[in-house]
C-alpha cells in the first residue's frame, strides 16, 4: 500500500467536521465518503495539537519532518492511517513543503495516493477540532466548517455508554460536566463565527441527519457543491472502506451506528432514561442552547435569564478548566511522541550545516 512512488501533487482539505462529541461525526463521514467525490479519513487532530510548534515557521529541513511525523503518529486514530513512517517521509521530501499548510497537505495527499484515493477532494473529522478552530482556519482560510450539533442530554447519555462499556474512557462523566462541555463547545462554534464572518460554515442536527435525511443532505451538498445522491445516506453502511475507518474494538461500544441503516428513533433517548431531576438539573445548565437549537423542555420557564446568574459564571469556569486541559496535552504532545515514536525512522546522516536545534523547539 505505501510503496515508493512518485508524489503527486498536493492538495488542500476543502472541510472540517466537529462537534461536542458522541453527536454524529462518525457518521457523517460515513455518509460523505458513499458520496463517492469526497473522502473523509480516519480521525486526526494533527493540525490543532501540531500548530503551535510549526505554524510560523518558513524553512523545513529533513529534522523538521521526521519530527513532524512523530507528531502525526501521535496525534492520529490508528497511528499513522496506516502509513509507513517511510512512506511520509519520502513525501515530504520529494514535495519539500515550507509553511505549516503544506506539510499538512502533503501527508493528507500521501494517504490518498497511498489508497488510491487521489480523485476525491477530501476533509478531516475530529470533534476536539471544536476548541481549536482559530488554529484550523488560520491555517486553512479556504477551507468549509461543518458543525453537527446533537441534543446534549443524549449527548450526556452516551458519554455515559462509553465510561461504562469501553475499554478506552474519553469524554465527560457526570451529569453537569457533560452539560457545560457541550455548551463550551456550542459557545466556541458561535464565538469564532462572529470573529470571522468570512468562514462558510453550515450547522446541521444529528436529528434532522436522521428524520430528514433527504433534505438534510441535499442542503449539506448544495453547501459543499457536490451532487446529492440518495444513495449516500442509504447505502453508506454497505461501504467496505467504511467499516474499516472504525477500530473493531469500539464498533460495538460507541459506532455500531455505521454499520447499519439510518434509525430515526435513535433520539430523544433522554425522556425515557434520565429521571426527572436529571432533566431539571441538565436543563437548568444548557437552557439556553437547548433553545437556540429547538430541542424541547419539560421545564421551558428554566429559559428566563434570572437563571443565568447561575449558568454564566459556570460557562465561564468552563472554558477556563477546558483552555488548561488542552494547553496541558498541547504541551505533553511533543513528549509523547518522542516517547513513544522516537524510533519510528532511522536516524540521518549528521549535516554540518543543519541549523534547527530540535533539542530547544518550545511551544508558543
Amino acid at each position: 500500500m505505501t510503496s515508493k512512488t512518485e508524489i503527486q501533487p498536493f492538495k488542500a482539505p476543502e472541510l472540517f467536521i466537529v462537534s461536542s462529541g458522541r453527536s454524529g461525526t462518525t457518521l457523517l463521514r460515513s455518509i460523505l465518503n458513499a458520496t463517492e467525490q469526497i473522502y473523509i479519513p480516519y480521525e486526526s487532530d494533527f493540525i490543532a495539537r501540531v500548530y503551535p510548534y510549526y505554524h510560523d515557521q518558513t524553512t523545513f529541513s529533513e529534522v523538521d519532518y521526521r519530527q513532524i511525523i512523530k507528531l502525526f503518529y501521535e496525534t492520529t486514530e490508528v497511528a499513522g492511517w496506516e502509513m509507513a513512517a517511510d512512506f511520509i517521509l519520502e513525501s515530504l521530501i520529494q514535495a519539500a513543503p515550507q509553511s505549516f499548510a503544506d506539510v499538512n497537505s502533503v501527508i493528507y495527499s500521501a494517504y490518498l495516493q497511498a489508497n488510491g484515493l487521489t480523485q476525491f477532494a477530501y476533509g478531516i473529522k475530529s470533534p476536539v477540532l471544536i476548541a481549536s478552530l482559530d488554529r484550523v482556519f488560520a491555517t486553512y482560510p479556504a477551507a468549509k466548517l461543518v458543525h453537527i450539533v446533537r441534543d446534549g442530554r443524549d449527548v450526556c447519555l452516551s458519554y455515559q455508554q462509553v465510561h461504562l462499556k469501553s475499554r478506552v474512557k474519553f469524554g465527560p462523566k457526570g451529569l453537569v460536566a457533560n452539560a457545560l462541555y457541550w455548551i463550551d463547545g456550542l459557545r466556541r462554534v458561535a464565538e469564532f463565527k462572529r470573529q470571522d464572518q468570512e468562514i462558510e460554515a453550515i450547522e446541521l442536527r444529528y436529528e434532522d441527519m436522521l428524520r430528514e435525511p433527504d433534505l438534510t443532505f441535499k442542503q449539506l451538498c448544495d453547501f459543499l457543491e457536490i451532487d446529492y445522491r440518495s444513495q449516500m445516506h442509504q447505502d453508506f453502511y454497505k461501504l467496505e472502506r467504511n467499516q474499516k475507518l472504525v477500530d473493531q474494538n469500539y464498533m460495538n461500544a460507541f459506532h455500531g451506528k455505521v454499520k447499519s441503516a439510518l434509525d430515526p428513533s435513535n433520539t430523544s433517548k433522554y425522556v425515557h432514561k434520565m429521571t426527572r431531576l436529571q432533566k431539571f438539573t441538565y436543563e437548568l445548565v444548557a437552557a439556553p442552547y437547548l433553545h437556540k437549537y429547538g430541542y424541547n423542555f419539560d421545564f421551558p420557564w428554566l429559559k428566563f435569564f434570572i437563571f443565568d446568574l447561575i449558568r454564566l459564571p459556570l460557562y465561564w469556569l468552563a472554558r477556563i478548566f477546558n483552555n488548561l486541559r488542552y494547553q496541558k496535552r498541547d504541551q505533553a504532545t511533543w513528549h509523547w511522541a518522542i516517547e513513544k515514536y522516537g524510533d519510528i525512522l532511522e536516524q540521518p546522516n549528521p549535516d554540518p550545516v543543519e541549523s534547527v536545534d530540535q533539542a530547544g523547539k518550545t511551544m508558543i
